[in-house]
C-alpha cells in the first residue's frame, strides 16, 4: 500500500497494524517515495537447550578429529612437521 506522510501521521497505529500482518506500507512526500514500513520478521521459537546439546555431540562425533585441547595453529604445525 501507499500512502503519504499526513495519511501516515493521521492513521499510524492503522499503518503499524498492517505492516505487521505483512503489507508493506510505502510513504511518499510529494509523490516521492521516502521510506517504507514494514513489520519485523517473526521470532523463532526457544531452542531446546538439551536437544541442541544433544545434537552439537552427534555433529562433534561425526566431524572431530580426535585431536581436543589444541588451537587450529597447533593442529597445523603438527601436520606440517610431518612433511619436513
Amino acid at each position: 500500500m501507499t500512502a503519504t506522510l499526513r495519511e501516515t501521521k493521521a492513521k499510524l497505529s492503522e499503518m503499524v497494524r498492517l505492516a505487521s500482518q505483512g503489507e508493506e506500507v510505502v510513504i511518499t512526500v510529494h509523490g516521492t517515495e521516502v521510506a517504507k514500513l514494514v513489520g519485523l520478521p517473526k521470532r523463532r521459537r526457544k531452542i531446546d537447550k538439551r536437544k541442541w546439546l544433544a545434537k552439537l555431540a552427534r555433529l562433534r562425533k561425526q566431524t572431530g578429529t580426535g585431536i581436543i585441547g589444541m588451537t587450529a595453529q597447533e593442529i597445523q604445525d603438527e601436520n606440517r612437521a610431518d612433511r619436513f
